[in-house]
């Protein structure tokens, strides 16, 4: 009972600190043509119907509803109560912009904004780790990318004191050391300009994103010599592939299904539980069809299905941070062999790099 407790505090926490409150805009209608009847945002979970209750001062005209900036409703003479009915199956989880416009009696245009929220439908399950081998990891590496590539482990790091630490290399999985043969060592390095973030390998190329610069380098994963570079707006956080694209994380709710020739948009989705966003998605990787994302400055990982972002589970991996973290810094690090079934997750500065299992 007392773990069952400790958990919800946790997990009451973590939702508290991870998931914004949406506020909404909707006032009161004394003096305004129009208003939203509902006090606070309209929450709803995904498949439900979502009934968006509009008060229209008497005698206004020409009422024009937007949700995100597509019209939905337009009526042109409003009764004084109306309503519009959303079957959220025709959107996704998120937060969205309503938009009311009337042209009051004398013929003023009033516009009033307000929120929908749409939840996951599903209940969040709570997994746990099952710790199995370990192996050891660079304490120097400041881990951003952790992934498997034909069998062998490929990491890349950041560079918190900005000494030109950042990097991308094949590991040797039982000594933690960069890989060589002969004279060739299987790296590549950033300047003390760019901090490496996370990295996917798609097409025999690896993509290594960084934090602030916008700019995703591809390398060869063979001899890892620069092939292009590409770029993005915003922060560069995470990085996986589903074996046809890259999905991307930038530190929010919000993950980006982008091209890996071009690096533009191809969809995104904003990860939701039944309670709210997910924010802080950190490094990535794509396990039997799933996101595995780790949670910055959690020792949870959330799980996701891809298609509408909806977190199936938090993995709560407290006994690997207690067994792996010595004196390293947080949980980040995930890498999945398909091949194999094996997976491994290690951290910040961390002295091991563990196999685990899950068990839901």
């Amino acid at each position: 009972m007392k773990k069952v407790i400790i958990w919800m505090l946790v997990l009451g926490l973590l939702i508290g600190f991870l998931v914004p409150i949406i506020n909404t805009t909707a006032s009161d209608t004394t003096g305004q043509a129009a208003t939203f009847g509902f006090d606070e945002s309209l929450v709803v979970a995904y498949g439900q119907t979502a009934t968006v209750p509009l008060e229209i001062l008497e005698n206004s005209t020409n009422l024009v509803l937007k949700i995100a900036d597509s019209v939905v409703l337009e009526i042109k003479n409003p009764k004084k109560k109306e309503s519009y009915q959303i079957n959220t199956k025709t959107l996704k989880p998120g937060a969205y912009l309503l938009d009311l416009q009337v042209n009051d009696p004398s013929g003023n245009t009033f516009s009033v904004q307000g929120n929908l929220r749409i939840l996951s439908d599903i209940k969040m399950q709570r997994w746990f780790l099952k710790l199995g081998a370990s192996f050891s990891h660079n304490t120097n590496n400041y881990t951003q990318g952790l992934t498997f590539w034909k069998g062998v482990l490929f990491e890349s790091t950041g560079d918190p004191n900005q000494d030109g630490s950042s990097m991308v290399a094949k590991i040797d999985i039982n000594t933690g050391a960069v890989m060589k043969d002969g004279t060739t060592t299987f790296q590549q390095k950033l300047d003390a300009s760019k901090f490496g973030e996370g990295i996917a390998i798609l097409n025999d190329e690896i993509y290594q994103l960084t934090w602030k610069n916008q700019q995703c380098f591809v390398y060869d994963a063979q001899t890892f010599q620069l092939r292009k570079e590409l770029s993005y707006s915003g922060e560069g956080w995470g990085l996986c592939s589903d074996g046809k694209q890259l999905i991307m994380s930038d530190g929010t709710e919000r993950l980006t299904f982008r091209d890996p020739n071009t690096f533009q948009t191809i969809r995104s989705v904003e990860v939701y539980t039944d309670q709210g966003p997910l924010s802080q998605l950190n490094e990535l990787e794509y396990v039997d069809g799933l996101i595995y994302a780790n949670i910055y400055t959690t020792n949870f990982v959330a799980v996701i299905e891809p298609v509408l972002g909806r977190v199936i589970a938090l993995i709560d991996a407290s006994n690997l941070v207690a067994a792996g973290k010595g004196n390293g810094e947080v949980l980040n690090g995930i890498a999945y062999n398909a091949a194999t079934g094996q997976l491994l997750m290690t951290g910040k500065y961390w002295p091991k790099l563990f196999e685990v299992t899950v068990q839901k």
